[in-house]
């Protein structure tokens, strides 16, 4: 049994699909498969059950699975631990976030990763969603956070790790202050301040802009960061529309649902982590830890 064989159950285990599995390791489909059977020769017993529609683990591979990940994370600690007096072999991993506010999402993840990697270095990089693709491309970034863009190519994976709603944020002094829920109606007597297109995902702009479009110019704040778009709700200048996910609180700025709005996806790109075990436990860690996103 190797690691590699251990690696290639564990992808296909996460997505049941063995062309996403040798996509993510960089291996070809017929690899992963003869790894497994192998594995499954020495193990002697089946951990998956195939067919020309579907994958599935059996109840072994379902046991099996956690002691596979048991089993790759204490060698990659072995690994780490000799490469500790070595200062050649620090670990400098590219994390890519579009808004300041999301990196507290990380910090129970990374002080995680600090007693599995100790010499892994993070850095976080800030710069707009729409420069993520090219960044993770050209390996500048490990791994991007931010939300879904269903026109990202194929050859990026996406992990989700949570679905906000458009929240509305307003001057407490405002007449919809009185109400519980906001609706689209109830928008049009306000200005919105909305992110500018360069920076976000286009498909949050266009979220933002289904209830923007029919306004005058002048009743149209952009902004590039939520920091911004919060200070121009605090002094009264319209009704920011933001995704819900760690927002601040300001003393005078009210929160409210909008009511009737989509659903969007925000989570992890990343390009592959073969090679790169301290990437797939960041994705692991950070996907598992539910209570980092409740907002």
């Amino acid at each position: 049994m190797t690691i590699f064989q251990i690696e290639c159950f564990l992808a296909v285990a996460e997505h049941l699909n063995f062309a996403r599995a040798a996509t993510q390791l960089n291996v070809s489909q017929p690899a992963i498969t003869r790894q497994l059977r192998t594995l499954e020769e020495e193990l002697g017993t089946q951990l998956f059950i195939r067919s020309t529609r579907m994958v599935r683990l059996t109840e072994n591979g379902r046991i099996f699975q956690s002691d596979a990940q048991l089993i790759v994370n204490t060698a990659r600690r072995s690994v780490q631990r000799f490469a500790i007096q070595d200062e050649s072999k620090i670990i400098d991993f590219h994390i890519g976030c579009a808004n300041p506010l999301h990196m507290e999402l990380l910090s129970n993840t990374l002080e995680q990763m600090k007693d599995i990697y100790p010499m892994l270095h993070p850095k976080v990089l800030i710069l707009p969603e729409t420069h993520f693709p090219d960044a993770l491309k050209r390996e500048a970034l490990d791994v991007a956070i931010g939300f879904h863009a269903p026109d990202v190519k194929d050859s990026l994976h996406y992990k989700e790790l949570c679905r906000p709603h458009f929240a509305c944020l307003f001057r407490d002094t405002l007449p919809l202050n009185q109400k519980h829920q906001v609706t689209a109606d109830d928008l049009n007597d306000y200005a919105i301040i909305l992110y500018d297109p360069g920076v976000i995902s286009p498909t949050i702009y266009n979220g933002q802009w289904e209830y923007a479009k029919d306004k005058k110019p002048s009743q149209l704040y952009y902004c590039e960061t939520t920091e911004n778009a919060l200070l121009l709700a605090d002094a009264g200048y319209g009704v920011a529309l933001l995704p819900d996910i760690r927002l601040p609180a300001y003393q005078h700025l009210t929160k409210r649902t909008l009511c009737n709005n989509d659903i969007y996806s925000f989570g992890l790109y990343y390009k592959s982590y073969r090679n790169k075990p301290y990437l797939r436990d960041f994705i692991r860690i950070l996907h598992g830890d539910e209570s980092t996103f409740q907002t």
